[in-house]
């Protein structure tokens, strides 16, 4: 896998039969299962485990090859296998990636130590190792181990396993120890980021957001684009609120620029509350795929937009500054 990642005794042996942690339930991931298109453009969805994609976690892992490739695991013995799968069905936090041909692909799992620490594992069918999918479920199991509560993740990792490890590290995990001369124990700290994450996207939103309306020539829109360097413009009524958005590849067909905003604009947009927190907002980065949101209040009237940097400008200060301060 790209990200062959290891787990610890917790989740070695023992049976128990599935069942969903009531925790895991109200997470973002189980009320929206992520889809994704891999480094070999398959489509990949992530989801929390259920009963119905057991047998297809049963089988990843009968199937893996070769067995006791990463720390021991998986097991051997199909016996000892299965008996190893069947106990973090039961006492795991579990997601599973599927492709729409092949079943369950890849896995990741929280095992809970106390109620604020938690191990993980993420492995990756063998034959999509290196797609992009390890990368997607730690991201993934990292955000539902914030929003279920937890302040620390921790792993140990093989100090071969050089895929892995950069992995880890860009999902924000860092080096703790060397355990010994194979194994690295690694840890994302979740606790710092509680409280910066769960301020409001008003507080980094940008309130002079340029617009356009709905009755203006394309023509309009086209000097916009080239003058303010956006790259795209909500587009709203007469009362300010948003009816849609209208981007630059909306105006790459000739035909569009002799029309108005209203036949070209895209009405199903994208949009967040402005008290939306900025977890919610990165969330929708990380998988929608786009650069900025309309920010909306209570009555649907736009009053700022809000894009990747914004929140890169956001870390900087939180974050990055208070670091170089205090080195």
């Amino acid at each position: 896998m790209t990200d062959n990642v290891e787990t610890s005794s917790t989740a070695r042996s023992g049976a128990m039969q599935y069942r969903l942690d009531p925790r895991a339930e109200d997470s973002s991931i189980h009320r929206l299962p992520q889809v994704f298109i891999n480094k070999t453009s398959e489509a990949i969805v992530i989801r929390t485990l259920n009963e119905a994609t057991c047998k297809g976690m049963m089988d990843m892992y009968m199937a893996y090859e070769p067995r006791n490739s990463f720390q021991g695991l998986p097991p051997m013995g199909d016996a000892a296998c299965k008996s190893w799968v069947n106990h973090m069905i039961g006492n795991g936090i579990n997601l599973v990636a599927l492709s729409f041909t092949n079943g369950v692909v890849g896995h990741a799992a929280l095992f809970p130590i106390d109620d604020k620490v938690c191990e993980l594992l993420v492995v990756v069918s063998p034959r999509l190792q290196n797609t992009g999918i390890g990368t997607r479920l730690t991201r993934y199991i990292s955000q539902m181990a914030y929003e279920i509560g937890f302040d620390r993740i921790r792993l140990d990792v093989e100090v071969k396993n050089a895929r892995a490890r950069h992995v880890y590290k860009k999902c924000g995990f860092e080096y703790l120890a060397e355990k010994d001369s194979r194994e690295l124990e690694m840890a994302l700290d979740l606790e710092r980021y509680h409280e910066a994450v769960h301020a409001e996207i008003d507080t980094i939103m940008n309130p002079e957001v340029i617009s356009i309306t709905e009755d203006a020539p394309c023509a309009d829109a086209v000097k916009v684009f080239l003058e303010k360097r956006v790259a795209s413009l909500p587009v709203v009524d007469e009362e300010n609120k948003l009816i849609g958005i209208i981007s630059e590849m909306d105006l790459m067909i000739p035909s569009h620029l002799s029309a108005d905003v209203n036949h070209v604009l895209t009405r199903d947009v994208l949009s967040v509350h402005q008290h939306t927190t900025i977890a919610s907002v990165v969330r929708l980065f990380q998988s929608m795929r786009v650069r900025c949101i309309p920010v909306l209040d209570e009555e649907s009237r736009l009053v700022g937009i809000v894009g990747r940097k914004d929140v890169l400008a956001y870390y900087q200060k939180r974050f990055l500054d208070d670091d170089d301060g205090a080195s």
